[in-house]
């Protein structure tokens, strides 16, 4: 089967157009007609109801099964095309969070010189984003904090990185910037600011509303994390965040809080892919020894 014939027919079978078809791929009409006639002879089968009383064309039950299997074939060729490029460049992905992943990079990137040249990141903003590219493969290897300590996912191989405590943020004259320590009692009629749904900060922040029943109080979620710290550096609206995401910052001042949820951070690996790719796999190797001597990460039970 001719793979061109394909990708004409998965196009015509979207828009129902020939003249649309060839003009998305600078063909003529009859190019795209012989395609169809081509797959139709070799399949057996009419692929495109060509009768008149139709106002439109439309595909018969035979074309139906093709263009769903088209999507398919073409997908997993595009991915194979993809791999053969990887592999002859000898890249390298490297799942790379702007917040977490930042931090460690400066410590990782002068032993990374032999990689320099072939490795791309796989930017994203959310952990819980990236944990699922990695379980499902599109990305084989990244830093991501959880709020839990073990993802127990025989898929992956984890390796603890950095525990921290969430805090409170507030602005210099904020009157709880005074404090040290804090219970969620003496916030409770505080206005806060957090990450919204999707990002894992947003559920941590959840889990200790709950668990301190303070439903009442009011929150205002952004996608932004910048956008929080300045929200709460210029009012009396409280971030609730980890030290990881805000490190030094002139407008702001950290509260303790009593008993603090915590989050964890780690490296995780698809073991799959850990052992698909050579070069691929020297580097994750490659990040994990390093991370290995990183400080004194959390105990995985």
């Amino acid at each position: 089967m001719n793979l061109k014939d394909l990708l004409y027919f998965n196009h015509l079978a979207h828009t129902l157009s020939f003249t649309a078809t060839a003009e998305h791929f600078y063909v003529s009409q009859p190019s795209i007609s012989m395609a169809i006639k081509r797959l139709e002879n070799e399949l057996d089968t009419i692929l495109i109801d060509r009768k008149r009383i139709h106002k439109k064309l439309s595909l018969t039950e035979t074309g139906d099964i093709l263009y769903r299997y088209s999507h398919q074939i073409l997908k997993s060729v595009e991915q194979a095309e993809e791999e053969i490029h990887d592999f002859k460049h000898q890249i390298v992905y490297f799942g790379f969070l702007p917040t977490i992943g930042g931090y460690f990079m400066s410590r990782l990137l002068p032993h990374l010189e032999k990689f320099s040249s072939s490795m791309k990141f796989i930017e994203e903003e959310s952990s819980d984003t990236m944990l699922e590219l990695v379980k499902t493969g599109k990305v084989p290897i990244a830093i991501i904090g959880s709020d839990e300590p073990t993802f127990n996912d025989n898929s992956l191989i984890q390796i603890p990185l950095k525990q921290e405590d969430m805090a409170l943020w507030v602005s210099k004259s904020n009157p709880l910037s005074t404090k040290k320590i804090i219970s969620p009692t003496d916030c409770k009629e505080d206005v806060f600011i957090s990450l919204e749904k999707g990002y894992m900060h947003h559920r941590i922040f959840d889990d200790w509303v709950r668990s301190h029943h303070l439903n009442s109080i009011q929150t205002i979620y952004t996608k932004e994390i910048q956008t929080a710290l300045s929200i709460a550096s210029s009012t009396n609206m409280i971030a609730f965040l980890s030290d990881i995401l805000v490190r030094e910052h002139p407008g702001l001042t950290k509260v303790a809080l009593e008993q603090p949820p915590q989050i964890y951070i780690s490296l995780i690996v698809n073991k799959k892919i850990h052992q698909a790719n050579t070069f691929q796999t020297e580097f994750n190797q490659t990040i994990i020894d390093l991370t290995k001597d990183f400080g004194k990460p959390f105990k995985v039970e």
